[in-house]
């Protein structure tokens, strides 16, 4: 039976992308929903004239209007969140739960898998499954590091480096950034235990396109789960600046202005990341995400690298999501509870998906050295 996959906020830049990829990646149905029903149906009508309409719906919801959301969901099977909205997750997800129905998100906040952690004796308890941190950062950064060990005897490190350059169509959706450039937390695994990273801890990825590039770390929870997987002696996960003008004018004054107005200046500075984003970035678009992995294979020791290439970072996000949907809907991921999607996936099927839906994989495996 097809299920139904009720999309909150799947009007914005990602939502769009993410109704589209599983209409054609999956054979669920789609409710868009959100607080703006107009936008809702614009971008269903749009949808209709390339898919089954009887597989496209649309619904007015609100993260904030909790019970009102209940009384929304209580027929669908899955609702997914698309909405810049990680200061609600924990009462959304609580409303999916009161309906009867299971949870994903894919918000970057540090905060939501902790808070979504508090739900998970009551999702057990109603047989309701909680995904959170799924897409592609947060979500494939510790899943490409789970797939990296099948290399080696004896797995040593694993450094994820990311590169994106897309135009910002709403400010809205940088919002998150702006909060984490107000409490930056770069952190790394390093002789047995996390350390927050200082301001030499940079590394050179070789992003391909993009050329190399001197990237910073990034605190990602769902790298916690992989020292206790791996005897991994050094873990990291590292972004690439935006360029210039951004990384050395306004992220200095983000960080600064955030400090002593951070509700007040929220907006503001979304708005104004957005144009110097939208201003002064490469024309080169796209994302790449890159794996370098060390360790010892038949005694000798080797450099894993893995890289997932693709034109549209939206599309990206939207991909990640939906190769983790697609295990959830082929009842891969049926265990009650709240799960961040790096610990809940199997890794070989995420990539073999992202492949079938146009990322391109490449990967080399050679002595240490070379």
């Amino acid at each position: 039976m097809k299920k139904t996959i009720f999309i909150l906020g799947g009007y914005g830049s990602t939502g769009r992308a993410v109704c589209r990829r599983l209409l054609q990646n999956t054979d669920a149905n789609i409710v868009i929903a959100g607080r703006d029903v107009a936008r809702a149906k614009t971008v269903a009508l749009e949808l209709k004239k390339t898919y089954l309409p009887e597989r496209i719906h649309t619904a007015q919801a609100d993260a904030a209007k909790c019970a009102e959301l209940v009384e929304s969901i209580k027929n669908i099977d899955l609702l997914l969140v698309a909405s810049n909205t990680p200061q609600y997750a924990k009462n959304v997800a609580a409303a999916a739960i009161e309906a009867g129905v299971d949870y994903l998100d894919y918000h970057f906040n540090h905060n939501v898998p902790g808070e979504l952690q508090k739900l998970d004796s009551e999702a057990k308890k109603r047989n309701r499954v909680i995904i959170t941190q799924a897409g592609f950062h947060p979500g494939l950064p510790a899943t490409f590091v789970r797939y990296g060990a099948k290399f080696f005897d004896t797995y040593e490190s694993a450094l994820i480096g990311m590169i994106m350059n897309s135009p910002i169509e709403n400010s809205d959706s940088i919002l998150e950034l702006v909060d984490e450039l107000q409490e930056p937390s770069g952190e790394l695994f390093e002789n047995g235990s996390w350390r927050k990273a200082k301001f030499r801890d940079t590394h050179i990825f070789d992003f391909g396109r993009f050329g190399k590039k001197q990237c910073v770390p990034l605190k990602m929870v769902e790298m916690h789960i992989l020292p206790s997987m791996f005897p991994l002696k050094k873990i990291g996960t590292f972004v690439a600046g935006f360029n210039w003008c951004t990384d050395y004018f306004i992220f200095p004054l983000a960080f600064i202005i955030g400090k002593i107005f951070p509700k007040r200046s929220r907006n503001f500075l979304a708005k104004l990341l957005t144009w110097g984003i939208n201003t002064f970035s490469s024309k080169i678009p796209g994302v790449v995400f890159v794996l370098e992995a060390k360790g010892k294979c038949e005694k000798e020791g080797k450099t894993l690298r893995l890289v997932a290439d693709h034109q549209d970072a939206y599309d990206f996000t939207a991909i990640s999501v939906v190769a983790c949907i697609k295990q959830y809907l082929d009842g891969k991921i049926i265990s009650p509870g709240v799960h961040m999607m790096a610990a809940a996936v199997d890794p070989e099927e995420i990539i073999k998906d992202l492949q079938e839906m146009s990322v391109t994989i490449s990967q080399s495996l050679r002595p240490n050295g070379e």
